[in-house]
């Protein structure tokens, strides 16, 4: 299923579905209606012929018993007599009939007095086998041919004591009247109900926008209260270990410059900007002793340190919006020549946001005071990550971002407060964006928001 922005699936391709739908359903009730009124016409041409021809076997029977006749002259007297008085129906006349008898032999036929297609009627007969129905039983079929709409049926020939002697198939010309009335009432039928449609439809429209356009409120308010909650969670973590929420924001805007630089999808921008916010999340659960020590770890505290990662992986995965920042939380101590942790996963084993991200987070971490340091130059940060290419960082993510790298430390480096909060924001808003436009409908919908934090 192809995906759509909810507001043109709701503005243009649901209009769209719904006139194919009123078109199909129309059709369907056209072929309905126009194969009941054939039944019906079929019916009543069966009850004509089934009169006709029990008249017809009442004058043979009643001059064979009073006449001494032979049955065939009987029939064939009797049919002259019919002759005299040709009878025409409102739906039509009969044009051609046929006698034969159970060996198939023919012993009576012929256009019927007054008729102005015999020939296409006796083509029509001809073209079809016989047929030997029981009594009681009757075939019927309608055919249009160029010369208009014709109903061939076949009946048995059944005594007063219920046994077939013969049998009597004919051409039923339908008369233009006829035809007309059922392309009437087709067509009163399809108009009846496209009107029904297209005016439930009319009546239907207006409230599904409105719908839509309250399930799009209620989704930007739900993932903006999911971003909120997501930067409140990061900056917790952030001012437990450095008493600030700047080194968030700071590695959240590097990350997403160099996801942009090197043309990273929407989708996983969205998963490096939430990853970013919170990949140190899992320090929720190092005790303060190591995660606020001043010093340098000893290895069994750095062994307790290097948890979190694990840590923040199983609290992100317990939230399925925040799954799409596992790759970030999961790998970001990871380096490329494979000596990180916990992993010790290597190039492209590397998830792809991860990579990006661990040039962010330590070109902050040299460029920002620490308790236990001071900041560095811009000059002495890029030769520290040059010495980290291909060891520690992915050189072709190294390069891009060192053409970007100038404008970033002039930029942001060291800086905190509410400028850098709305820094943020516009580029969240960027990939989070709120209201029908980012709402989608299909197969992958996915419905993302932004909004103020």
């Amino acid at each position: 299923m192809k995906t759509y922005p909810l507001r043109v699936f709701v503005k243009r391709v649901l209009l769209i579905r719904l006139g194919v739908a009123a078109m199909i359903i129309a059709l369907l009730t056209a072929g309905i209606t126009y194969f009941i009124q054939q039944k019906r016409l079929e019916q009543q041409v069966v009850d004509i012929g089934r009169q006709g021809i029990t008249g017809l076997i009442r004058r043979v029977m009643d001059r064979v018993e009073q006449q001494q006749m032979e049955p065939l002259a009987a029939l064939h007297q009797a049919l002259a007599t019919a002759a005299e008085i040709p009878v025409t129906y409102r739906s039509g006349r009969f044009v051609f009939v046929q006698f034969y008898d159970r060996s198939g032999a023919v012993f009576a036929e012929g256009p019927t007095p007054g008729s102005t297609s015999e020939e296409a009627a006796k083509a029509l007969a001809e073209a079809r086998p016989l047929v030997f129905p029981e009594a009681g039983q009757v075939e019927a079929e309608t055919r249009r041919t160029a010369d208009g709409l014709f109903i061939y049926s076949v009946m048995p020939l059944v005594d007063r004591l219920g046994s077939v002697r013969g049998y009597a198939r004919g051409v039923f010309a339908v008369s233009a009247e006829a035809a007309a009335a059922m392309g009437d009432a087709v067509l009163r039928s399809v108009l009846l109900v496209l009107a029904i449609v297209f005016g439930v439809t009319a009546i239907l429209y207006p409230v599904i926008l409105h719908l839509t356009r309250q399930l799009a409120d209620y989704s930007s308010n739900l993932l903006d209260a999911n971003l909120e909650t997501l930067v409140v969670l990061g900056s917790a973590i952030a001012k437990r270990d450095a008493d600030t929420d700047a080194h968030n924001y700071r590695v959240s805007l590097y990350a997403a410059r160099l996801g942009e630089e090197i043309g990273l999808s929407a989708d996983d921008m969205r998963g490096l900007i939430k990853g970013s916010l919170i990949h140190d999340v899992g320090k929720i659960g190092i005790p303060d002793a190591i995660l606020l020590k001043p010093g340098r770890l000893e290895a069994e505290e750095f062994r307790v340190m290097q948890t979190h990662v694990g840590i923040g992986v199983d609290i992100v995965r317990r939230a399925s919006w925040l799954r799409d920042s596992v790759p970030v939380v999961a790998a970001h101590h990871e380096k490329f020549g494979g000596d990180g942790y916990p992993q010790g996963a290597r190039a492209q084993e590397i998830p792809l946001t991860a990579r990006i991200f661990a040039i962010a987070d330590v070109f902050d971490a040299l460029t920002s005071e620490r308790p236990y340091k001071k900041p560095l130059g811009f000059e002495d940060t890029m030769k520290i990550l040059g010495e980290g290419r291909g060891v520690h960082f992915d050189p072709s993510f190294l390069d891009a971002f060192a053409g970007i790298a100038p404008g970033l430390y002039r930029k942001y480096a060291g800086h905190g407060g509410e400028s850098l909060r709305q820094e943020l924001v516009a580029v969240v808003d960027r990939y989070f964006s709120a209201g029908m436009e980012s709402l989608y409908y299909g197969s992958e919908a996915r419905a993302v928001t932004g909004g103020t934090f």
